[in-house]
């Protein structure tokens, strides 16, 4: 849990800001002075202060995640209307047929985010599957079945991975303050569950973005759409930024 020794966050100002909200947030000496959203708002502007040499913001910290969000998406849409089987023989994935959910989440992810090793890709991989494991229970995976339903929405579940990812690289990056702070793992866990859950909420109401159709999730329209709904989070989450010491 935390950061390891090469993957500690940088040390500017904004991530000592970062840090700092972070321990305040789970330490028993300043209970309550902390609130999520200021450490959600105070992690994004350190992320938006690393990038801002190459001038792309926060947003240039999730460009693989985008692209694994999209395609997410099309296999989602794809599975929904077609078929499990049917789409994991488009996508290339016959060999996950008739796999229990938890060997087929692996593989989905694995296939979508790639074997790449670096944080991005690890994070982009686990929150294919915890999007997954949510919802796949009720899917029903085996025969060639079509219309797959109740499945959720392709737009609603892309949203939920684009918020897992988010709330995982804030862990990752703030994991040393939290967990120094935290007075034990329930302690910890709970402050977790609650950054996750704000950053899901924030998600889940955003402003309402039509979303693409079945067939336009693999091309600009897809990646458009979904560029506009993290930029659109980021931005609503980055608004709680006047704090002291900005």
């Amino acid at each position: 849990m935390g950061t390891s020794a090469p993957r500690r966050a940088p040390t500017t100002r904004w991530w000592r800001l970062a840090k700092g909200a972070a321990t305040r947030y789970l330490s028993p000496e300043g209970a309550g002075g902390v609130e999520v959203r200021e450490v959600v708002a105070r992690y994004l502007a350190a992320l938006e202060g690393s990038a801002a040499e190459g001038g792309k913001g926060a947003l240039a910290a999730f460009r693989l995640t985008r692209k694994v969000a999209q395609d997410f998406g099309a296999f989602w849409a794809q599975a929904a209307s077609q078929g499990w089987e049917a789409a994991l023989d488009a996508w290339g994935l016959p060999e996950l047929k008739g796999q229990p959910p938890q060997i087929a989440v692996q593989g989905l992810s694995a296939a979508l985010a790639g074997p790449g090793g670096g944080l991005e890709e690890a994070v982009a991989r686990a929150a294919v599957a915890v999007v997954c494991r949510q919802h796949l229970s009720s899917a029903g995976l085996s025969g060639p079945q079509t219309a797959l339903s109740p499945w959720p929405e392709a737009d609603r579940l892309v949203r939920q991975l684009l918020a897992a990812a988010l709330s995982m690289r804030l862990v990752l990056d703030l994991g040393e303050p939290l967990e120094a702070a935290g007075r034990d793992f329930s302690h910890l866990q709970k402050g977790m569950k609650s950054l996750a859950d704000w950053i899901d909420k924030a998600a889940t109401d955003l402003p309402g973005l039509t979303p693409p159709e079945a067939e336009q999730w693999r091309g600009l329209t897809g990646w458009l759409w979904v560029t506009q709904v993290i930029e659109v989070l980021l931005e609503n989450l980055s608004r709680h930024r006047n704090f002291g010491g900005y």
